[in-house]
C-alpha cells in the first residue's frame, strides 16, 4: 500500500510540474532547423555618400529631380527567393527575383535625373551585380580618371559582387552568402563652378570627397550577409547551430560641401564605422552593434571645419556615450544642420524615437543608421547622407543546422553469427574553410540477441571497447587530422557479429563528427561545428547448419542413404499390415 501511495504521489507531482511549466511558458529548448528547411532572409546596404535634391510624390511614385551616390553597395539572402527592397532613401537595393537567393552589387557612382525608386541612374559608373544560383563573381574596375562635367569627377572607381548559393542541401560557412564592394577615389559631384580643361577636376563642386594626401582621398563600402555561429553580444559562442549576420563596413574620404565658395563645409570621418545585426534564433543571440573599428581614444572621430579651417565641432571615442540617441547637432544658420554620432535606430525612423529590432528569442534584429546627416540649405537644395547604412536579419526559433556532411557504409551490408563486416565513415567538407582538430565518435547499440567485437581500426582510434559479445561501445579518434576546402576523409572499424541465446537481431551504429573551422574564406574562424550519420542498421541473422547438397557425395553415403530409404518403407507396410 505505501508502495502504491508513493507511485500516486510521484505522478501528481510530475503532472503538477508540468502543469506549472505550462502555466509560466517554460518549453523545451527549440531544434535549429536544418539548411535546406530553413526559413532566414537579410540584407545589407550602405552609401559613403547619398545626396537627393527636392522630390515629388511618395513611396512608389516618387520622383527624386536629382539623385547622386558614392559607393552603393548591397547584399541579400532569402532562402525563399529574392523579394525587391528598398533602402531608406527609396532607392532600389535588390530587384525581387523569385528563382534567385542571394544577391550582390556594389557601384563607384551612381547618378540620375528625374528618377523614380526602381528607375536605372542615367549616369552608373562601375557597377556589379550578380545573384546565384548558381555561384558568381564580378569586377568592375574604372583605373583612370573620369571627367563628365558638369555630373561627375572621380579618378578611381571600383564596383565589386559576389553571391553564393549553389544546393539547398549545403550550408554556406566560411565565406559570404552574398557581398557587394564600391570604392571611390577624388570624387566631386554637381559642378557650380569652372571645370579645369586640362585635368577635368571640378573648380567648386556640391559634395566633393578628396583630400590633398592619395590615401586620404579614398573611400570604401563594404556589405555582406553570412551565417556564423550562435553567439552573444560580445561575440561568445552561446550554441553550435548558426544564425545570420547582415553587416556593413565604411571607410569614408573627407566630405567637402560648397567647396570653394564661403559657405565650405568638411567633414572628417576617421576610422571604418561598422554596423551589424545578428540573429541566432536562442535567447541573447540576436544583436546590434555599431561603432568605430580600430581607432584610438583620443583619435578624431569626426571633425567639421568650415572654409576657414576652423573647428566647428569634434566627436572623440570617448565622447560617444554622452551623446543623446539622437546624436549630436551642428547649424550653421541658413547653410547646413548636420547630425553627427547618433545611435543605431529603426529602419524608416529618421529622428530616432525608436530602437532597433532585437527580438528577445533571437529570431530578428535590424538597425540603420548615418554616421553623419546633413540637410542643406533647410532642406531646399539636398538631404545627403554620409556613412548610411541598414542591416537586417531574420532566423528560425532555434537556429540553423550546418551540420557537417557525414555518412555511413557496412560491408557486407548484412552478416551471419561470427562473420566480419566493416563500417566506412566518410565525411566531406564543402565548406569555405578547412576543417581542423576532426574528432569522431563511433557509437555502437545492439537489438536483439545481436553483439559485437571490435577486430580492427583504420587508423588506429584512440579508444576501442575491449571484449567479445558487446551490447554497445564507442570507438573513438581524437582528432584524423584537417579536411581541406573541398575535401573529404574516411576512417574505418571492422567488427565480429556475435550473438547471445541463439537469437539474430541488429547492430545499430551512428557515428558524430566535431571539427573547428579554419583557414576561412571569411567569417568563421575558431567556430566549432558538429555532424551526425543517419543511424546505420546492420542485420545479424544465425547460420543454418545445413547438411551438404550432394555435390561430391561418394557412393557409399548415397548406397547408405537409399538403404535407409528402403528400411523405413519396409517399416511402414509392416505396420499396415499390422493392422
Amino acid at each position: 500500500m505505501g508502495v502504491r501511495s508513493r507511485g500516486r504521489k510521484a505522478i501528481i507531482m510530475v503532472a503538477a510540474v508540468a502543469i506549472l511549466a505550462l502555466a509560466i511558458g517554460i518549453a523545451a529548448p527549440a531544434t535549429a532547423v536544418p539548411f535546406n528547411e530553413a526559413d532566414f532572409n537579410g540584407y545589407a546596404t550602405g552609401n559613403l555618400v547619398f545626396a537627393k535634391a527636392l522630390s515629388t510624390g511618395t513611396g512608389a511614385d516618387e520622383v527624386a529631380i536629382a539623385n547622386a551616390t558614392e559607393g552603393f553597395t548591397g547584399a541579400s539572402v532569402d532562402s525563399n527567393g529574392l523579394h525587391a527592397i528598398h533602402n531608406e532613401m527609396n532607392r532600389l537595393v535588390v530587384p525581387g527575383a523569385g528563382g534567385k537567393k542571394t544577391y550582390g552589387r556594389g557601384s563607384g557612382l551612381e547618378l540620375g535625373v528625374s528618377k523614380g525608386p526602381d528607375d536605372p541612374n542615367d549616369l552608373e559608373l562601375q557597377i556589379a551585380q550578380v545573384s546565384a544560383p548558381p555561384s558568381k563573381h564580378e569586377i568592375a574596375d574604372l583605373l583612370g580618371p573620369l571627367s563628365a562635367s558638369p555630373l561627375a569627377y572621380a579618378s578611381a572607381l571600383r564596383g565589386e559582387a559576389e553571391a553564393n548559393w549553389n544546393s539547398n542541401a549545403t550550408c554556406v560557412l566560411g565565406k559570404d552568402l552574398s557581398n557587394g564592394l564600391g570604392y571611390a577615389a577624388d570624387v566631386e559631384l554637381i559642378e557650380t563652378g569652372t571645370t579645369n580643361p586640362t585635368t577635368g577636376k571640378f573648380g567648386a563642386p556640391l559634395v566633393a570627397t578628396n583630400a590633398p594626401s592619395p590615401e586620404r582621398a579614398v573611400a570604401q563600402t563594404f556589405s555582406h550577409t553570412f551565417l556564423d555561429v550562435q553567439q552573444n553580444k560580445a561575440g561568445h559562442p552561446i550554441g553550435l547551430k548558426f544564425g545570420l549576420s547582415s553587416e556593413v563596413r565604411e571607410t569614408i574620404a573627407p566630405v567637402t560641401l560648397f567647396k570653394g565658395t564661403p559657405n565650405q563645409i568638411t567633414i572628417e570621418v576617421g576610422g571604418e564605422w561598422i554596423l551589424r545585426s545578428t540573429a541566432g534564433g536562442i535567447p541573447g543571440s540576436a544583436h546590434v552593434t555599431y561603432g568605430p573599428g580600430q581607432v584610438g581614444a583620443q583619435v578624431p572621430l569626426l571633425r567639421v571645419l568650415d572654409a576657414d579651417n576652423n573647428l566647428l565641432g569634434a566627436l572623440n571615442l570617448h565622447d560617444i556615450p554622452i551623446f543623446p540617441p539622437e546624436g549630436l547637432e551642428i547649424s550653421v544658420p541658413g547653410v547646413i544642420t548636420l547630425t553627427i554620432g547618433e545611435d543605431p535606430r529603426r529602419i524608416g525612423d529618421y529622428d530616432g524615437t525608436h530602437q532597433p529590432i532585437v527580438a528577445a528569442n533571437g529570431t530578428s534584429a535590424a538597425a540603420a543608421v548615418d554616421v553623419v546627416r546633413v540637410i542643406a540649405l533647410d532642406g531646399a537644395l539636398a538631404d545627403i547622407r554620409i556613412g548610411h547604412m541598414e542591416t537586417q536579419a531574420q532566423v528560425p526559433v532555434g537556429g540553423i543546422d550546418c551540420g557537417i556532411p557525414v555518412n555511413k557504409t557496412a560491408s557486407p551490408a548484412g552478416v551471419t553469427v561470427n562473420q566480419n563486416f566493416t563500417t566506412t565513415i566518410k565525411i566531406d567538407n564543402p565548406f569555405g574553410c578547412d576543417l581542423t582538430h576532426v574528432k569522431v565518435v563511433d557509437t555502437v547499440t545492439t537489438k536483439g540477441g545481436a553483439r559485437f567485437e571490435v577486430v580492427s581500426t583504420n587508423p588506429t582510434a584512440n579508444t576501442v571497447p575491449s571484449g567479445d559479445h558487446l551490447e554497445g561501445g564507442q570507438v573513438v579518434w581524437n582528432d584524423i587530422g584537417s579536411i581541406p576546402k573541398g575535401g573529404t576523409k574516411s576512417v574505418s572499424v571492422t567488427f565480429k557479429a556475435q550473438n547471445v541465446l541463439d537469437q539474430g537481431g541488429e547492430i545499430i551504429d551512428v557515428a558524430n563528427v566535431s571539427a573547428v573551422l579554419g583557414n576561412c574564406e571569411g567569417e568563421g574562424n575558431g567556430n566549432e561545428i558538429v555532424g551526425t550519420s543517419p543511424p546505420l542498421h546492420v542485420p545479424v541473422v544465425l547460420k543454418l547448419n545445413l547438411p551438404p547438397t550432394g555435390v561430391g557425395t561418394s557412393a557409399t553415403a548415397v548406397l547408405g542413404a537409399l538403404t535407409l530409404l528402403s528400411l523405413a518403407v519396409v517399416s511402414i507396410r509392416q505396420l499396415r499390415r499390422s493392422h
